[in-house]
């Protein structure tokens, strides 16, 4: 299960958390390991300036402590800061001889300065800590053989420094992706806003339509059997019955007509078979829903091919909807016959009726028979729709390349 943007976030701030703490963490090591070694070396010696250098000691690890509260906001009281640190710990390291671990102290404050200042101050802070470095060793043990006692401090400056630097681009990377994942959640939050209003717009389409369908239709047909009827009945109230039995004919095939248009409708205002069972069971329950009740012959060749990307169903049953309505309404067809399979790497609708057809002329000069919504939704699942009409009736071929 994939991590949430939340979880992400949380992640990422323990992340930095954990860097900063860990820098502490260490730079006290640091202090506490060379006030271990002093203590432990040099006490038991009665060291003659025993309470000075541990006064220097103390006061080097409350200014480490203090360090954040000292410098807040204030690149002058960084650099006063290292200044005052850099005068205890070479004031240290030459008071007496023996005292070359007190190099270490430069480390912690080496990685404050690439934290607080910028590249060149901090890179200047450094150059001072390791000037100060050599001097400190050179005047204890001599030159040049104080130069030997300066590699290892130096080394370990340098890698202090460059750890921060290192600390510095990942907190930089950190706070940019921070800014991403805050830009990609306003985004996601927009996406889902729009998905919504696509969705009211989607069913407000789908009301417009059904509406319209209901006006053109069945509601423009009730109106024609009422007017029917009322013709009837004069011509009955005026003893011209044969007059009658024709408007009693045209009153049955109105309703007729009525009723498959009113099933159709009911249908498409079902709960979608189509998301539960897939595309053959869905044109199943259509075809017996409708077709069959219409008194339409129907053949179904449907083959199991499986459930499809809910694009291709979705796109196939659309274009077999508009087929069948078609069929309905205009090709005055008594059998239809719909096929579905799957063969050499496509999937492959057809649909054939045995009606009146109809022209192939240019788009604009044709009816309202869907022809050209149909070659959308084929183009949309990168399919190829072809149509064939002529006196023998119609057939439609949807072929669409799945694996």
């Amino acid at each position: 299960m994939g991590a949430t943007p939340s979880t992400i976030m949380i992640l990422m701030k323990k992340l930095r958390f954990s860097s900063t703490s860990s820098f502490i963490v260490v730079s006290f090591a640091i202090w506490i390991a060379v006030s271990l070694r002093w203590i432990l070396e040099f006490i038991e010696q009665s060291h003659p300036y025993l309470w000075l250098l541990s006064t220097i000691l103390a006061a080097y690890g409350f200014l480490l402590g203090l360090q954040i509260l000292l410098t807040k906001s204030s690149p002058l009281k960084a650099h006063i800061y290292f200044v005052v640190q850099t005068a205890l710990i070479l004031g240290a390291m030459l008071l007496y001889y023996e005292l070359d671990f007190f190099a270490l102290l430069f480390l912690p404050i080496g990685g404050q300065a690439m934290l607080l200042l910028h590249r060149k101050p901090a890179l200047g802070w450094i150059a001072i800590f390791g000037i100060s470095i050599v001097v400190g060793q050179t005047i204890q043990f001599g030159w040049p053989g104080g130069l030997s006692f300066t590699f290892l401090y130096l080394a370990g400056l340098a890698f202090v420094a460059s750890f921060s630097t290192l600390m510095l681009r990942a907190d930089d990377a950190r706070r940019q992706s921070d800014r991403l994942l805050d830009e990609l959640q306003q985004a996601n939050r927009q996406l889902q806003e729009y998905a919504g209003q696509a969705e009211e717009l989607a069913t407000a389409k789908e009301r417009n339509r059904l509406a319209r369908e209901l006006h053109d239709s069945v509601a423009q047909t009730l109106y024609g059997l009422t007017l029917q009827a009322e013709a009837a009945s004069r011509k009955l109230a005026m003893g011209q019955t044969n007059e009658v039995a024709g408007y009693l004919a045209e009153i049955r095939d109105s309703a007729q007509q009525t009723l498959k248009e009113t099933r159709l409708l009911i249908f498409e205002l079902r709960p979608p078979i189509l998301d539960q069972e897939g595309l053959a069971a869905a044109l199943r329950a259509r075809l017996e829903s409708v077709e069959s009740r219409s008194g339409l012959k129907t053949q179904i060749k449907l083959k199991d091919v499986g459930r499809l990307p809910s694009g291709i169903e979705f796109g196939l049953y659309g274009i077999s909807n508009e087929v069948l309505n078609n069929v309905l309404k205009h090709s005055h067809a008594s059998e239809i016959t719909v096929s579905l399979e799957k063969q050499s790497g496509k999937i492959i609708l057809q649909i054939s009726d045995n009606g009146i057809g109809f022209g192939l002329e240019p788009e604009e000069n044709r009816g309202g028979l869907g022809l050209k919504g149909m070659r959308e939704r084929a183009e949309q699942i990168g399919g190829n729709l072809q149509v064939t009409s002529g006196e023998n009736g119609t057939q439609v071929s949807v072929e669409v390349p799945y694996e």
